[in-house]
């Protein structure tokens, strides 16, 4: 049998780590050929080096998502590499060091914008720009449980999270007369190095984060690649600017 992604030429930003790297490994698995991306040059090459000695298609380059000029090298890279783009995973984010609006730093909110946003947004541009060219392609672009409900004390965060589905639902309406699909998937609290950063060894935390799980667990970073997958392939080839919650109910109130 073939892969739900065979033949297909994939680019997965945020690929180091986290929910990045489980996608990485499931597009493998999935049969796509891979270009990854991230600014954890040491990370995102010894995954690529460990997927192409597994027998797969695998690039790296390191990429700061929020400079345009990066992410215009990165797709001509793509480009020169494979010929096309299929699907694109603009999954790079970062987290807030968190605190009332009042105590915000501006730095730190600058930060998180320019990478969780103004990122997706310069990925969306210049991956939409190559996809035209063929006529199709698919984009799922990670937003979170946080871009739907408000986030006390994490305001950059979920201000950033907000406004990756607002550039998704109109990408979608822009694009899906060019055969283009565009969707966010939404991962409730999910295991990985950014959230365990963020929990520190504060034992409250951990326990705010589970209770607010009718699962009672984190979700697995593979849990919400197979989501991720399903977008990207073709049995998901009528559904564009949908928002898909992956987070065991947690936000459904």
């Amino acid at each position: 049998m073939t892969g739900m992604l065979e033949g297909k030429t994939a680019l997965i930003t945020g690929a180091a780590s986290g929910i990045g790297e489980a996608t990485a490994r499931l597009f493998a698995k999935e049969g796509a050929r891979l270009f990854l991306a991230d600014w954890n040059a040491a990370a995102g090459q010894a995954l690529a080096d460990e997927l192409r000695s597994a027998g797969h298609d695998a690039f790296f380059k390191a990429v700061d998502v929020s400079n345009e000029a990066d992410v215009e090298a990165l797709l001509k890279t793509v480009k020169e590499t494979f010929g096309r783009l299929d699907c694109a995973f603009n999954n790079a984010g970062i987290n807030s060091t968190g605190g009332p609006i009042d105590q915000i730093d501006l730095d730190d909110w600058s930060r998180v914008i320019a990478v969780n946003l103004t990122g997706v947004f310069l990925c969306m541009k210049h991956e939409l720009r190559l996809m035209k060219e063929q006529g199709r392609g698919a984009i799922v672009n990670t937003s979170s449980g946080g871009g739907l409900i408000p986030v006390p004390n994490l305001s950059p965060y979920c201000a950033s999270k907000h406004g990756v589905l607002g550039l998704t639902k109109t990408a979608a309406r822009e694009y899906a007369d060019k055969g283009i699909r565009v969707n966010a998937v939404l991962p409730g609290s999910t295991d990985t190095p950014m959230i365990r950063e963020g929990m520190g060894d504060n034992e409250e935390v951990k326990e705010m984060i589970l209770k607010s799980i009718p699962a009672g667990r984190m979700a697995h970073a593979s849990e919400i690649a197979e989501a991720v997958v399903w977008l990207c392939s073709d049995r998901a080839s009528y559904v564009s600017g949908d928002s898909l919650l992956v987070d065991m109910a947690s936000v459904a109130r």
